[in-house]
């Protein structure tokens, strides 16, 4: 019976390959900008455009507040209980992984933690940080954010907001204008960092990043996400495409003080979610490009992986100079050692992990609920939903 005569939503929500796509594009930013970090010099002045790679990081995160307002809509009428089978698909989407890259980080790097910016290279394969980590609190924690894997902090304020992400779609979101969420994500991003300053400051340097990367300080970037759906309406300007395209380049062109630059990446990231959720034409160009759609599904692989196999690339002799040369040198060995990684680990892990999901959902009858028993339509009836 086809879905018109049925009446019966599919047990999966769409997916849209288009916003797989942007999260190509953002984590290829991350990786280039990784690249230069690890061994920063200053560079022409396209460079510019490098150290603005981190961005990547939000534009994921709207991505994700978007499909998980879209996956909560499409199943909470369905799923037995929406809460505790949300909970389950995100933790069996990101842990396999994850896990097993804490295992891989702790044996390759125990006593040469090259893997973690310099600041935080010390003593942090203890029980505490891992007790942390596996119950995906470390994110609160100044010494225990981004210390294991390198790169984990992004991990930590994401599932903090699949925590309240729930409890947000019950409470918040069926009564919130969208501007309440907007006006509350840059509030949060702008405040929260002052407000710990102002009662636990001084910090000390290896700490200060802690101001930046806690789930408040990102917020805005979730609410830019659930703000999309909340606004409702499509794009009819022709040009909005190159008013992206000019914004980003425009702010991509400034060195942004770290605390505002959420508050001023977050518009041209939102503009760019929104055309590519609608198909925008002025931006098919990027978001139809198959070989950006192909990296996207893989890009939480990417994402974990990379820069544990950059810090190693970027010891070798001829990659590790800070200088145009080596970047490039360095950027491509681990971009490509990376993908392969990213390859055997979405198809090992990740998707073995999300079936794994699936199965605990069914067998706690979290998910779909039975379908009640109906009538088949006779022939003449069928013929009338044509």
């Amino acid at each position: 019976m086809t879905e018109e005569v049925s009446g019966r939503k599919p047990v999966s929500p769409p997916r849209f390959k288009r916003l797989d796509a942007l999260r190509g594009l953002a984590i290829l930013s991350v990786i280039v900008f990784h690249a230069w970090i690890i061994r920063s010099f200053h560079g022409p002045w396209w460079m510019r455009f490098v150290t603005q790679g981190y961005q990547g990081v939000g534009l994921f995160y709207i991505i994700s507040a978007l499909t998980l307002v879209l996956s909560w809509q499409h199943r909470s009428n369905t799923d037995a209980n929406p809460g505790k089978a949300f909970w389950a698909r995100r933790f069996f989407r990101i842990a396999p992984l994850f896990y097993l890259m804490l295992l891989i980080a702790a044996l390759v790097t125990a006593g040469d933690s090259t893997v973690v910016p310099p600041s935080m290279r010390g003593d942090i394969f203890t029980w505490p940080n891992l007790l942390a980590h596996m119950t995906f609190v470390f994110g609160w924690f100044p010494w225990f954010q981004n210390s294991w894997i390198g790169v984990e902090w992004s991990i930590g304020v994401e599932m903090t907001f699949y925590a309240l992400f729930p409890l947000i779609m019950r409470r918040i979101f069926p009564k919130a204008s969208p501007w309440l969420f907007v006006l509350g994500g840059f509030g949060m991003s702008l405040i929260w960092p002052h407000l710990l300053q102002y009662f636990f400051g001084p910090w000390p340097k290896w700490a200060r990043s802690y101001l930046f990367w806690s789930f408040p300080t990102q917020a805005v970037w979730f609410a830019a996400g659930i703000a999309i759906v909340k606004f409702d309406h499509s794009p009819t300007f022709r040009g909005w495409g190159m008013l992206w395209l000019l914004w980003a380049l425009f702010l991509g062109w400034h060195n942004w003080p770290v605390l505002i630059s959420n508050a001023v990446w977050v518009v041209p990231n939102y503009l760019l979610v929104w055309l590519s959720w609608h198909d925008h034409r002025d931006v098919a160009w990027l978001t139809h490009n198959r070989v950006l759609q192909y990296v996207g599904t893989r890009s939480y692989s990417l994402y974990l992986t990379h820069w544990m196999i950059l810090g190693m690339v970027s010891d070798w002799p001829w990659a590790n100079p800070h200088n145009l040369t080596s970047f490039f040198l360095r950027l491509g060995a681990a971009l490509s050692l990376s993908l392969v990684a990213s390859e055997l680990s979405y198809r090992f892990i990740e998707q073995p992990g999300i079936r794994l999901g699936k199965r605990v959902i069914d067998d706690m009858h979290w998910g779909r609920k039975p379908q009640e028993k109906t009538e088949w339509p006779s022939k003449k009836r069928a013929l009338s939903y044509k």
